[in-house]
């Protein structure tokens, strides 16, 4: 619990002090565009894992299209008040830095429309602004799949438990089992030794009997 606690915070700090989002050049589609940038302190998959859970659940379904993920037609306050097509894409932020992204957000009004601090400075940014609270919900996603896997790591545990309660029990009854076939082998054992000299008394008595 401690610990759980501890890598919360610490991550609620290191988001705190991230680099603010940014302005950059993009190309896309053999144009270059202005987009919005961010450092994210997370690997690229958990970063689209986590947009396309949320999109998802704002009722929106990605497609792909040259590295980025579109969600077209998004109606989101935090942005402005028309409908937007979004175009996501993160990657790495360095070889070495396996565990940092860069996420670039493109916005478009549809088709070839996209926004630039030239035409709508507003929306550029409140798209800064999102992306830097973007960040809070990739690490609420990513502690609810560390939540996720380290409840099916306690189901595997308990089941394998279980099994190897049972199997203790079986090999218990086995024991009992195996113990009372030596108990029965051993009377056995003596039994037959007494039938032998039983057989072996009435041989000589037999013999016993031979006319010199």
């Amino acid at each position: 619990m401690k610990y759980a606690f501890t890598f919360i915070f610490l991550t609620a700090l290191y988001l705190s002090t991230a680099a603010q989002s940014r302005t950059a050049t993009v190309e896309y589609q053999k144009i270059n565009r202005q987009a919005v940038v961010s450092e994210i302190p997370f690997p690229e998959k958990t970063i689209r894992d986590a947009i396309d859970n949320k999109m998802q659940q704002m009722g929106y379904k990605g497609k792909d299209s040259k590295g980025y993920t579109v969600y077209k037609g998004v109606r989101m306050p935090e942005l402005g008040n028309d409908s937007y097509d979004l175009y996501f894409m993160a990657d790495r932020k360095s070889r070495k830095e396996k565990e940092n992204s860069n996420l670039t957000l493109m916005i478009s009004k549809g088709f070839d429309s996209f926004i630039a601090d030239s035409t709508d400075s507003k929306v550029m940014d409140n798209a800064k602004n999102y992306l830097d609270s973007i960040k809070n919900i990739i690490a609420a996603y990513d502690l609810e799949q560390q939540i996720i896997a380290q409840e099916d790591a306690v189901k595997k545990a308990d089941k394998k438990s279980t099994s190897l309660i049972d199997d203790g029990v079986s090999l218990e009854k086995k024991r009992k089992n195996i113990e009372q076939d030596i108990a029965d082998n051993k009377k056995n054992q003596t039994n037959q030794l007494a039938e032998i000299e039983k057989q072996k008394q009435i041989l000589e008595v037999l013999r016993g009997k031979r006319k010199s």
